[in-house]
């Protein structure tokens, strides 16, 4: 079933307005999905995935999944995944309801809900209204991907089964949106994406490794109601391999090098790993675009980054998620490229 999209945000059109008509892409393997990263001064953390794919059996197949990790680090999952005319989405991509899972995009906020009585899980994350300073094309090309809303201020709540009363949060958000046409697993074989959400400054560092090998990077930042500044660093190095207790090794240093951009950034412990697979329906598995051994980690990090600019970037705690879509082995690590 599909809903009318609502009205669609000034920010959002003058980003990409061909894109907003129909924001899936036409493709047997064709797929988008939108990336949540919260952090909140409680020590609570949110990462949700909402996505939908004309991969697998009939034309349209959607999943929600993600966690909350409380400070104590008790970690709750929410998940839902449905076939095709078993979820609501408006092709613009304002909407999507899978289940009890939503995701809606507006002018006037952007909200994920949760409300699984199944799971014994509740969970709303609101980001602020978005402005068009938040809001920049991060790749074109296949994939696609935007950021558009990047630290801005975020409230919401949070229960499980077990709880007397909701935890109340308050803290910084990021959301970002990746399109592809082809199978993605195809294209890219490992993306890093590394959030600093602090009130005193926020950033997104993302650098993605390519099937042949290429590398893209992108740097945004800002500081509180500042505006976005971005910058495409050289090149990035992953160093420091390490063996994890699931899924593939994990470097624990990225190191920038360039006239843009120097320094590092260091990867401590991982707190979450997960298989991306595991929210779709049964029969989309063996199709579904992240290739034969996906993995998403997410480790505590810490940034070091400097611009050789005049504006100071912002330093200190972030968080770091690697993506991947082929294990390390297959991937190979000649050539570079923006």
């Amino acid at each position: 079933m599909r809903i009318a999209p609502p009205a669609v945000s000034v920010a959002l059109v003058s980003l990409a307005l061909a894109a907003r008509a129909q924001i899936l892409p036409a493709g047997d393997c064709a797929g988008v999905y939108w990336d949540l990263t919260a952090a909140f001064a409680s020590g609570d953390r949110v990462y949700a995935r909402v996505l939908v794919t004309r991969a697998g059996p009939g034309e349209l197949n959607a999943a929600g999944v993600g966690y909350w990790i409380a400070p104590d680090q008790t970690q709750t999952r929410f998940q839902n995944g449905r076939g095709e005319g078993e979820f609501e989405w408006s092709e613009a991509g304002d909407r999507v309801r899978i289940g009890s899972t939503r995701l809606e995009v507006g002018a006037a906020a952007t909200a994920l809900e949760v409300d699984n009585d199944k799971r014994g899980v509740k969970l709303r994350v609101e980001i602020e209204a978005q402005r068009q300073t938040s809001t920049a094309p991060i790749f074109a090309g296949d994939p696609e991907v935007d950021v558009l809303a990047l630290g801005l201020p975020a409230t919401g709540h949070a229960w499980r089964r077990g709880m007397a009363q909701p935890s109340q949060l308050r803290g910084m958000a990021t959301l970002v949106r990746t399109r592809h046409r082809t199978c993605e697993a195809e294209r890219s074989a490992l993306r890093v994406d590394v959030h600093r959400l602090e009130p005193d400054g926020a950033s997104l560092l993302v650098h993605e490794r390519l099937a042949d090998g290429a590398q893209r990077n992108w740097l945004g930042w800002h500081t509180p109601r500042g505006p976005l500044r971005t910058l495409r660093p050289e090149s990035i190095a992953l160093e420091d391999w390490r063996p994890e207790q699931e899924g593939p090794p994990l470097p624990h240093r990225l190191r920038a090098s360039g006239d843009a951009l120097r320094g590092d950034v260091a990867i401590g412990a991982s707190h979450l790993s997960i298989d991306p697979l595991d929210a779709l329906p049964r029969f989309v598995r063996m199709l579904y675009w992240f290739g034969a051994h996906p993995r998403r980690i997410w480790a505590d990090a810490t940034s070091e980054l400097v611009s050789s600019g005049s504006e100071a970037l912002p330093r200190g705690a972030a968080i770091a998620c690697f993506s991947f879509l082929r294990p390390p082995e297959m991937q190979k690590t000649s050539g570079s490229g923006d």
